[in-house]
């Protein structure tokens, strides 16, 4: 028996250290001498995360965090759409472009600031504020009376959004054991999929029909019933949000007695209903539980130890220690480029499809600037100012893009089950590739059937990348840094999404081939950045 016990710790050993490559451990002593004094407490948490059995609950903590971030796809596709239709707001080509920057300006401080709260005061907590606030203002957003006003809800929306980005996946994979945290990671994902073709099925039967009334200052037109529509994947997810407890492994990272029992039973609870009866009553009078919960890892000065450990610039010093800085460094240039070359050019999708439908392609020096397709730009105050979007044309680029995102869903399920297989590192390789690619044969075959079918390749492919990129990047980073990581990695993300397209902006109408050549080499430049980074598939984390 104790030969067996020394072989399992010996193998926690090794799925720990399997994290980290021969240069990274070299680099810093510091860091092993950490791994050998935590070692007990973390191979006890990972025994722990083991024990707990997949159950109801686990089903309904990835649905819950799936809706959340599912509002996130359909609120960004939205804006794309609202760019073209929303002629009551006086959209222009001057305009345009600020309403979907303001968005990616919104979610740099959400990301950042409750990234960093989230791993001091709990990720349920600042899922539920950021959740709130997205419901808020993205109701006041479709109420909005003038186009200033869209744009500062649009700010604080992307505000939220920022956060549910840097809390959902840590809140998620931290309820599973290892061996399908990738499975969780990729199904949480995979909701912004499936959000994305409900917002263009929601689009398919109200925008190209249009109406307007009269409601106190504003006309209530059916971008707007749109908006309305589209929230409620988001508040279904709250609603099951407000049902669930805190994150298990950060309570248990934190040592929190009452929290650990707290979480435990309402696992208990909610499983109980199926299959799973009663079974977290054994974890919980387990010997780990007890070592981690009685661990006086922090009782030298626990109090002042524990305020330091939950200062932001603590985590900040934390990830400036090898390994946290090179992965830091590494995941910080993918996000950028991946963001730069997918969100930077997919919120411009509809107006590139507009280009080709309307007869303009790279070789034809048509290179004129792309005005909003609308016959009239003004305040509208009757129905043909209203009426200012061809029906047909745009049910074309809203078809286009429910085929692009249906696509996607097969690819989903194939990344789901892949991605314990093939692993985090090849799935994304190859999804980055493909999506680079797909960027250069638009320019290349440059036709509108071609740009079509590609495009829709390309959403897929994008769309899907983020499955194993999400799940990576979370599980790279321990517990008490994980959420303020990925706020940090989200905000440079969102700095390179503004510069995708402030890119396509100043660029597209004077040289659309240069475009698309920019936004595939940074594509590819994301994909070359994680070569240098260890796989996570079937490891333990921290």
């Amino acid at each position: 028996m104790a030969t067996n016990k020394t072989n399992s710790q010996q193998d926690n050993v090794n799925d720990k250290t399997t994290l980290l490559s021969d240069g990274e451990a070299a680099s810093d002593l510091d860091y092993t001498n950490d791994i050998d004094e935590n070692f007990q407490i973390l191979s006890a948490i990972d025994e722990i995360m083991e024990k707990v059995k997949i159950g109801l609950f686990h089903y309904l903590i990835v649905i819950a965090c799936g809706l959340c971030f599912s509002g996130y796809g359909i609120y960004y596709q939205s804006l794309g759409l609202i760019i073209i239709i929303a002629c009551d707001l006086d959209i222009n080509a001057a305009n345009k472009g600020w309403l979907s920057i303001s968005f990616m300006i919104g979610m740099i401080p959400g990301a950042i600031l409750f990234g960093g709260l989230a791993d001091i005061y709990g990720r349920r907590r600042l899922l539920l504020l950021a959740t709130v606030i997205n419901l808020t203002f993205t109701l006041a957003s479709a109420f909005a009376y003038n186009f200033a006003m869209l744009t500062i809800m649009t700010v604080l929306v992307g505000c939220s959004y920022g956060a549910v980005c840097a809390i959902d996946h840590p809140y998620a994979i931290e309820f599973f054991p290892r061996h399908h945290r990738g499975i969780a990671g990729a199904f949480v994902s995979g909701f912004v999929i499936l959000g994305s073709v409900y917002g263009c099925a929601v689009a398919l039967f109200i925008l190209p029909y249009p109406f307007h009334f009269h409601l106190g200052s504003i006309y209530f037109t059916n971008w707007r019933l749109y908006l309305l529509i589209t929230m409620i994947p988001t508040l279904i997810g709250f609603c099951m949000l407000i049902l669930m407890p805190n994150s298990l492994r950060f309570v248990l990272n934190k040592r929190e007695k009452n929290g650990v029992v707290h979480v435990l039973d309402k696992i208990d609870r909610i499983n109980s209903c199926y299959l799973c009866r009663s079974h977290t009553s054994t974890i919980r009078h387990s010997q780990s539980i007890q070592l981690v919960i009685n661990s006086n890892y922090y009782d030298d000065d626990f109090n002042t130890t524990k305020k330091q450990q939950n200062h932001f610039l603590q985590h900040v010093r934390k990830l400036m220690k090898q390994p946290w800085r090179k992965r830091l460094f590494l995941l910080c240039i993918t996000y950028f480029g991946y963001c730069f070359s997918d969100k930077g050019f997919l919120i411009w999708l509809p107006t590139v499809l507009s280009y080709y439908v309307s007869g303009n392609t790279c070789r034809n020096n048509q290179h004129h600037i792309i005005h909003n397709i609308s016959t009239n730009l003004t305040h509208g105050a009757s129905v043909s100012n209203l009426n200012c979007y061809s029906s047909n044309n745009l049910k074309a680029v809203v078809i286009n893009l429910l085929i692009g995102n249906s696509l996607c869903i097969p690819l989903t399920i194939l990344c789901i089950v892949l991605i314990n297989r093939l692993g985090r590192k090849l799935l994304y390789n190859l999804m980055g590739i493909i999506c680079g690619l797909n960027l250069l044969l638009i320019c290349l075959i440059d036709s509108l059937l071609s740009t079509t079918i590609i495009s829709c390749i390309f959403m897929s492919f994008a769309a899907a990348g983020w499955i194993p990129i999400k799940t990576w990047s979370s599980e790279l980073f321990s517990t008490d840094i994980r959420s303020t990581t990925m706020g940090i990695l989200n905000v440079l993300g969102y700095i390179g999404c503004i510069l995708g397209m402030m890119t396509f902006i100043l660029l597209f109408n004077s040289n659309c081939t240069a475009t698309f050549i920019i936004f595939a080499s940074v594509s590819f430049l994301a994909v070359t950045a994680t070569f240098f980074l260890p796989d996570t598939t079937n490891a333990n984390i921290d």
